[in-house]
């Protein structure tokens, strides 16, 4: 059972070969220092460790917004073969994350979202200031803090049945890849209702489109696609 992101990563890298890997969401580098691809960039406007001593030629960061390395930066690096989003956890720039991000993948780029299963409701809660108040006042110790971004993956299911995706279990991660759905059909056939969702109907939701499965299953249909492709 792959249960941390860097783990999924690596192993979705594996399969792969990937070579060149973005990172948007850094934040402490936790994640990012433990992914073995060759060439990584990382952005996050509020990098939270010492990032000049881990750069090199072929270690890239960038302090700024996401929208920013999209609209200016990123140009220079040509694609990515592994994207990983974990930025800010809304759904709106989480998927103008990912929108952005197609300019800079090629047909076999894979993607890695991050929290896209909140654990609870006030985890959905796309404010993060009210996420810390509510479980301060009913004293709850659970910090967790995921977002609305659930609602990319619904966006993706609706809007680009050119790509496959699945979900791993805990945590929750959706991981997207070049595999066109057979018998797509748009389940909301409108943004403003994904935007609109909340919790209650992410609850409802879920079992028929998170698509949630076991990383081994995962990676299989990952890899079968790119040995189809050899």
């Amino acid at each position: 059972m792959l249960t941390e992101r860097f783990e999924r990563l690596n192993a979705l890298a594996q399969i792969t070969s990937a070579a060149t890997y973005l990172e948007i969401g850094v934040e402490k580098g936790e994640t990012f220092k433990q992914v073995d691809i060759p060439y990584k960039v990382g952005v996050d406007p509020n990098f939270r460790f010492d990032v000049d001593a881990l750069a090199n030629e072929r270690t890239i960061f960038h302090r700024v917004t996401s929208d920013v390395f999209f609209s200016t930066l990123a140009r220079a690096y040509g694609t990515f073969d592994l994207i990983y989003l974990d930025g800010l956890h809304t759904f709106e720039q989480t998927f103008r994350d990912f929108c952005a991000s197609l300019g800079f993948a090629h047909p076999k780029t894979i993607w890695l979202i991050d929290d896209t299963h909140p654990s609870d409701r006030l985890a959905a809660n796309p404010d993060r200031r009210v996420t810390k108040v509510m479980r301060r006042l009913l004293r709850i110790r659970d910090g967790r803090w995921m977002g609305d971004v659930f609602k990319v993956v619904f966006a993706i299911h609706d809007y680009f049945p050119q790509f496959s995706y699945a979900t791993f279990p805990d945590h929750g991660q959706t991981a997207v890849w070049p595999e066109a759905r057979k018998d797509f059909a748009p389940a909301w056939a409108s943004l403003g209702k994904i935007g609109r969702m909340g919790y209650g109907d992410f609850l409802r939701s879920r079992d028929s489109y998170l698509q949630i499965t076991d990383s081994p299953k995962i990676l299989d249909a990952v890899a079968r696609v790119y040995s189809a492709d050899r």
